[in-house]
């Protein structure tokens, strides 16, 4: 009986908590990311936020390190997650 309810426990606690990932791709105007939570798409970015246009990040690198900030945001849970030009170029982003 207690066996169960541990299970059963884990199994909430581990359904409910988010786990989230960062998912790099390529896309015909650079690169975007994917965040996923618990393996399943939360957020799919296939451009720099914040810019206009279709305007993908210049490389892997750049895009990974806005995908685990945009992460850091969401774990927080106070803050939204979204970014500034500022917080842009503080990750080291080109924007056109």
């Amino acid at each position: 009986m207690m066996l169960g309810l541990a299970i059963i426990t884990g199994y909430l606690f581990y359904s409910w908590n988010p786990h989230y990932s960062v998912k790099v791709f390529h896309t015909p105007s650079g690169w975007g990311y994917d965040i996923l939570n618990n393996d399943k798409p939360f957020i799919h970015q296939p451009t720099i936020p914040g810019v206009p246009g279709l305007v993908g990040f210049p490389n892997r690198e750049q895009a990974q390190r806005v995908g685990e900030r945009v992460v850091e945001k969401l774990q927080d849970e106070k803050a939204m997650p979204t970014l500034t030009h500022d917080e842009l170029r503080q990750l080291g982003v080109t924007i056109p």
